[in-house]
C-alpha cells in the first residue's frame, strides 16, 4: 500500500497508523459527538486541546487542517477552527471545562 507520490514519481509509503493527533482527536470526538449542539461540542473539544495538548500536538493537528486531511472527523475539524497555532490562553486553561 502506498500513499502520496513525490516529484519524479517516487511513492511515499502510507502511514500504517493515523497520526497521533488524529487518533487522540478522534477519541475526544467520540466523547462529544452525541451532543445535539455540535458547535458547543466543537468548542469543548477545542478547549480540551488548548488545555491538555502540548504545542507539538496542536501544531500537528493544525498541519492536518492546512493540508485538508479528509480522514479527519468533521467535529475535530470544527474544533480546530477555534485554534490558532501558538495560541494559548492561560486564563482559559485554568477554568474548569467539561473536556
Amino acid at each position: 500500500m502506498t500513499g502520496a507520490t513525490m516529484p519524479g514519481g517516487k511513492a511515499i509509503p502510507a502511514e500504517p497508523h493515523p497520526a497521533v493527533s488524529l487518533r487522540l482527536g478522534g477519541d475526544i470526538v467520540r466523547q462529544f459527538e452525541h451532543w445535539p449542539d455540535q458547535d458547543a461540542a466543537a468548542e469543548e473539544i477545542a478547549t480540551h486541546i488548548k488545555k491538555f495538548w502540548e504545542p507539538r500536538m496542536r501544531h500537528e493537528l493544525m498541519a492536518h487542517v492546512r493540508l485538508g486531511d479528509t480522514a479527519m472527523p468533521r467535529l475535530l475539524a470544527m474544533a480546530a477552527a477555534h485554534l490558532v497555532d501558538g495560541d494559548y490562553d492561560h486564563v482559559e486553561a485554568q477554568a474548569p471545562s467539561g473536556g
